[in-house]
């Protein structure tokens, strides 16, 4: 066997063949660095062994530290355990890899507290592997290279290694103290060392720079898809090449499919947010973002793969939509979700069943038995049902995945198997812990340990001549042209690990630490000789990436000083940055194109100016079509229908009557929403419970124990660590509110007889000339009755402000209550009291000037002879939006699509959301022309439509 070796190149896609012209070297020639060296050494001394994953590891120090409790780590250690042993495990194993033996070791470290306290736990470390009882930490990589050096040492020239040479592509010496000493003890038995011949020619070097990514990688595209010898080529992706593969897919080149490096892959995001969803307290939006996962499919035609069922996920997080908390109460929605699924099982066994029992699992995990925390510790043993469930929902969606897939290697299959393999090291590194509870911080600090690596593309690597690596030290050496994509500064420079004294003090004991510095040097004389390597030097580098300006990566100045040395006249610069700027060597991708042809060195490609796409944005929005269209008249209408009728009839056309809606998706009530559905429970419930019959009225306590008793059905995350402030000023605020709001009736002589209480009412409109009974329906916070019959009616709300509301009720634009006027039934036939009460500020927004003071458009307690009062009520407003709404329908059974708001939009040329004084003076001019004609048109902010991307207004405009 014939080895070359170098520091860099156990990436190397080049890494091994058959010798069959060199009868010297006969056999196999394997490319390799200091891992696979190791390897092929352990395999030849038989001292391979099983791999024990490194969070495993570092959970066996971690009982070490503890065992050992030396002062030095103490405090880091009780702060944070696992990142203290990770740290401290990486110190321990790069002093035995230089050839530390602390428990043999002599000499006094007093003066280094560190060097004492790794000896101490050291003398608590049995090597062994997991399943050996006797075992406290299983050998690592420094454990394995100093075992091969031994027995090298004691063996090689008895032992038979099957290498007959080994080529060093670095500098023997610019090796590790421990490599050369490797190196030495093969030499010792036998093998023949030989180092590369160093490469002192320099490249002819070419930088095409591009403004961002996209530019440089349609040039770069367009070099490597004309090129002929692709074999004799080598490209370098310093980064990823997701634009670049799509620019050489459009010129039918193959993808390269480097990804992006990162330090986690999408895969390991699944058990975080298990855990976020299932430790308590419960984070309901943790728990709907766990239900709302999936993974994707290979297949465009078939459904996305979920880690739960759609039908299980839509039922409860409609539930936590509805009420965003999880409550046991029977009558909560997360509990008749449960009921729901209950009943189709029943109804469908052979198809629901499952989706039942995986319900019932999910409310035991995370409602009836949710893992056990206590002052933030976790019982580990109360954990292991919740993961129990990840582990068999990951295998059997990854056995489906293996039966429905063409490819046991698709992107999904991949996936599941990551995170698979994810949940089996952290169960694994937990079991190594040997403890029973841990704090939750570091449940999590365990899980990023453990998790994947590898990382995905787009695109996937596709078959082709060339060479593809990822750093300049791992070009072949018969490579005539190097591309390097990316082309700038991505790599940190290495951080010194021990300090001077302590490197001087392990040093006396034998041990030789190499230092930072050295290793970086010997990074960057092979990156320097893997650029040598090749006859011309072509780098596409952008000026920006994700928006930040980016430099030339280091190597390149190297090659600069070479080239103003070689070439002196040309350059006439000594300068490395003017040599990398030169106009021979820098060339931005706009001047690659003269006179219709694009040239790059040896490359001529023919180009034509393709004619500029102009997209125009829209002159209206609003569409009129020839037909009848009856068929979109509503059977039923709403107050929010009515609104937006009123406001914009063709949003309410594609919304209602065509049913075009954002996709599937999960909103969960937060803020003053969240709030608001709190709150409104408080009265229903006070209400419900009788607590306002006869003259009675809520007392404080009562309000606030059923504020309590609902917050974790309605409000669940007022009780997430440092929600409590919060949760008790909202507690406050609603207590004085509802307490106000129930004195303040009684005193007005109302007595409140429902909540939440539901109505219909058959409405005729005329509409296109012909009479039509729609259902009118909706919901009435609060209703109530005085004593001689009359209804009154208020409309909670929770807001930041009541202006808005006062407006409404001033401007004649109080729909809502106009709506609850007409719909209510009135046996005196006086029109009902009608108000809005805002929850937050404890006040009532009415004409009524009794409930609030603020009213002053006149009296509104006495009644006329015909039993009208409430001056300026909005009932009075209900003959112009009956009037409003049939016009509007009437325009959409004809044909007549509009959208007011959008034309005039459109017209001024504003995207929504941006303020414009004509376009707010335009619709309140349209308002008053309407009013004019008595019919009523609602101003809406344009910003709060679903349809502006449809309309092409929002700024888009293809």
């Amino acid at each position: 066997m014939h080895i070359e070796f170098g520091w860099t190149l156990d990436r190397a896609p080049w890494r091994s063949r058959s010798n069959t012209d060199d009868s010297n070297n006969a056999g196999t020639t394997v490319v390799t660095g200091p891992l696979g060296l190791l390897g092929i050494l352990q395999t030849r001394l038989g001292t391979t062994r099983p791999t024990v994953e490194r969070p495993v590891r570092i959970a066996q120090y971690r009982s070490l530290l503890a065992e050992a409790d030396h002062p030095w780590y103490r405090r880091s250690f009780a702060n944070d355990p696992w990142n203290t042993a990770h740290h401290l495990l990486q110190l321990r194993d790069d002093a035995i890899e230089a050839g530390w033996h602390p428990t043999t070791d002599d000499q006094d470290y007093t003066s280094h507290p560190r060097l004492v306290a790794l000896a101490t736990v050291e003398k608590y470390v049995t090597l062994g592997p997991p399943h050996d009882p006797t075992a406290t930490l299983a050998p690592g990589r420094a454990d394995d290279l100093r075992e091969v050096l031994e027995l090298l040492r004691l063996h090689g020239t008895d032992w038979p290694l099957g290498i007959d040479t080994i080529e060093l592509r670095d500098q023997r010496a610019g090796l590790p103290p421990v490599w050369q000493d490797i190196v030495s003890a093969l030499n010792d038995s036998g093998v023949t060392i030989t180092e590369a011949s160093p490469t002192t020619e320099t490249p002819k070097l070419t930088i095409v720079r591009g403004q961002d990514e996209w530019s440089t990688a349609e040039a770069a595209a367009r070099y490597l898809a004309h090129v002929s010898d692709r074999e004799r080529i080598s490209i370098i992706a310093g980064d990823s090449t997701t634009v670049l593969d799509q620019q050489l897919a459009r010129r039918r080149a193959p993808a390269l499919g480097v990804p992006k490096s990162s330090p986690t892959t999408p895969s390991a995001q699944v058990l975080p947010v298990f855990l976020s969803a299932v430790l308590p307290p419960t984070d309901i939006r943790r728990v709907a973002e766990f239900l709302h996962l999936s993974f994707g499919s290979d297949d465009p035609e078939t459904r996305t793969l979920t880690l739960v069922s759609r039908s299980v996920s839509s039922a409860l997080l409609g539930a936590l939509t509805e009420e965003p908390g999880i409550s046991g109460d029977p009558a909560s929605a997360w509990m008749k979700a449960l009921e729901t699924l209950k009943a189709r099982a029943y109804e469908g066994p052979d198809t629901s069943a499952t989706a039942r029992d995986t319900a019932q699992t999910l409310d035991s995990i995370l409602r009836v038995s949710p893992p056990e925390i206590v002052e933030d510790h976790l019982t580990l043993d109360s954990s292991q049902p919740a993961l129990d469930w990840l582990s068999t929902r990951l295998r059997k969606l990854a056995l489906r995945q293996q039966k429905t897939a063409q490819s046991s290697h698709s992107t999904t299959a991949t996936f599941l198997a990551e995170a698979s393999n994810h949940i089996a090291s952290f169960r694994a590194a937990l079991t190594a812990l040997g403890v029973e509870t841990l704090r939750v911080r570091e449940l999590f600090d365990i899980a990023e340990s453990c998790a994947p690596q590898s990382a995905h593309t787009s695109a996937s690597a596709q078959a082709a001549a060339w060479t593809v690596v990822n750093d300049p030290s791992e070009v072949p050496t018969d490579a005539e042209t190097i591309v390097w994509w990316s082309s700038r500064r991505t790599t940190q420079s290495e951080a010194e690990t021990w300090d001077p004294a302590e490197i001087e003090a392990l040093a006396a004991a034998g041990c030789q630490i190499s230092p930072a510095t050295e290793r970086e040097r010997l990074r960057q004389a092979a990156e320097l000789m893997g650029l040598r390597s090749a006859q011309t030097l072509l780098c596409f580098c952008p000026d920006t990436v994700r928006g930040e300006e980016v430099s030339l990566h280091p190597v390149l100045s190297r090659l600069a000083e070479s080239l103003a040395t070689d070439d002196p006249e040309q350059l006439d610069t000594k300068s490395v940055d003017a040599v990398l700027s030169h106009p021979t060597i820098t060339k931005p991708v706009t001047t690659l194109i003269d006179d219709g042809q694009w040239r790059l060195n040896n490359i001529t490609v023919a180009t034509d100016l393709a004619a500029t796409e102009l997209f125009e944005p829209p002159q209206t929005v609003s569409r009129t079509l020839d037909g009848g269209f009856t068929h979109l008249l509503p059977e039923t209408l709403s107050y929010t229908q009515i609104d937006q009728l009123l406001s914009d009839p063709l949003e309410w056309t594609l919304n209602r009557a065509l049913g075009l809606s954002h996709g599937y998706t999960f909103d969960i009530p937060t803020d003053n929403r969240m709030i608001g559905t709190l709150v409104h429970a408080v009265v229903q419930h006070l209400i419900d419970a009788g607590e306002t019959s006869g003259d009675n009225i809520p007392t404080p306590s009562a309000i606030a124990t059923t504020f309590d008793r609902l917050v974790p059905r309605f409000a669940s995350e007022l009780l997430l660590p440092g929600q409590l402030t919060r949760r008790n000023t909202i507690r406050l605020t609603a207590l004085a509110s509802l307490t106000h709001l129930f004195s303040a009736l009684q005193e007005r002589g109302v007595r409140l007889t429902a909540a939440e209480a539901d109505f219909t009412y058959d409405w005729t409109l005329i509409i296109a000339g012909t009479p039509t009974v729609i259902l009118l329906r909706g919901q009435r916070d609060l209703e109530g009755t005085f004593d001689d019959g009359r209804p009154a009616i208020v409309d909670l709300k929770w807001a930041n402000f009541d202006k808005r509301y006062r407006t409404m009720i001033d401007d004649g634009e109080a729909v809502q209550l106009s709506v609850y006027s007409r719909t209510a039934d009135t046996p005196t036939g006086a029109k009902p009291l009608t108000s809005y009460f805002m929850l937050k500020q404890g006040r009532f927004v009415s004409t009524d000037s009794a409930l609030d003071p603020n009213f002053t458009g006149g009296a509104a307690d006495s009644f006329d002879d015909e039993g009208n009062g409430l001056g300026g009520d909005p009932a009075g407003l209900w003959p112009i939006i009956q009037r409003s709404v049939e016009e509007a329908l009437t325009q959409i059974a004809t044909g007549c699509f509009e959208s007011p708001s959008g034309d005039i939009h459109a017209a001024q040329g504003t995207a929504p959301g941006v303020r414009n004084t004509d376009v707010t003076k335009t619709l309140k001019a349209l308002k008053e022309a309407e009013l004019a004609e008595q019919r009523l048109f609602v101003i809406k902010p344009q910003s709060y439509s679903d349809f502006n991307l449809i309309y092409g207004i929002a700024g888009d405009h293809s």
